[in-house]
């Protein structure tokens, strides 16, 4: 044999020594794969850390205001709306490259096959799928707002402890309330549409007119339960109500039922779209 020939080493079986992962916990890993290929955008990673610009922003207003309120000023009551509008913003963008290709693409490339042989339960493909664009949604909206909450309740002489666990409480009702929503509806948008490119366009779209639409509907007809209509508006409303803590029951109550709505809407069309899957 010459020496360009190719070797063959025989290295024989060798079992696997490390630790198994418990099968219950494989939806994890199909939320990490999400996760890990929306990543490997430069604008999805630009996006994520961006999103946390706007705490500068808000900081300083809270110091700037607190002084005002010092001097006999009226303080500043309403800084969690805006704040809370650019995260919904920032929170569409980071579904648009996490949740846009989540199941189309692997109803169009066949991976579903591939999933299922393997041991993967249905319900385990849909949790992991959603996990992963939930995470993406709470990133932008939790962890900044948590950081805003803390400061605030430094900064500002008149906030209380109970201020800043109200301030937490409802950062954390919207913040899931939205992932929820956000999640089932852009895998439904996801798994109609076929391709990730498709999808996208179709989910910015549907976000802004989630938002305009039913603002135009509430306003031309008076009926303040319409602001449901949109899961977007939903979402900005139910915020300005428990951020500020003005609001009636009925208004929380319909602006709940809004978002869980959309979620069910998304939910049935993934399930109906994966009908000859639900079994495997």
């Amino acid at each position: 044999m010459s020496h360009d020939d190719a070797k063959i080493y025989d290295q024989g079986y060798r079992p696997f020594e490390g630790e198994l992962a418990s099968p219950r916990s494989r939806f994890l890993t199909i939320a990490a794969n999400e996760l890990r290929q929306a990543w490997k955008s430069k604008w999805f990673r630009r996006i994520a850390w961006a999103s946390f610009g706007p705490l500068i922003v808000f900081a300083v207003l809270v110091v700037v205001t607190s002084r005002f309120a010092a001097l006999g000023g009226q303080m500043m009551e309403d800084v969690w709306i805006p704040f809370w509008g650019i995260q919904m913003f920032f929170s569409m963008l980071m579904v648009f490259f996490i949740g846009c290709g989540a199941v189309g693409e692997d109803l169009r490339t066949g991976a579903l096959v591939v999933y299922f042989s393997r041991p993967v339960s249905f319900m385990q493909y849909l949790v992991g799928k959603w996990l992963a664009v939930s995470v993406g949604v709470l990133w932008v909206t939790l962890l900044p707002g948590a950081v805003l909450a803390v400061f605030r309740w430094l900064a500002e002489p008149d906030a209380t402890l109970v201020d800043f666990l109200l301030w937490l409480c409802a950062l954390v009702t919207v913040s899931l309330l939205l992932a929820l929503c956000m999640g089932w509806v852009v895998l439904a948008v996801s798994a109609l549409s076929g391709r990730a490119r498709a999808a996208g366009i179709v989910w910015v779209i549907l976000f802004f007119v989630s938002l305009g639409g039913a603002e135009g509907l509430s306003n031309a007809t008076g009926i303040y339960e319409l602001n449901a209509v949109g899961f977007g508006q939903a979402s900005e409303q139910l915020a300005g109500i428990l951020f500020c803590r003005d609001g009636s029951p009925a208004e929380v109550f319909w602006l709940v039922v809004g978002q869980l709505g959309w979620a069910v809407v998304g939910l049935t069309v993934v399930l109906f779209r994966l009908r000859r899957w639900v079994r495997v």
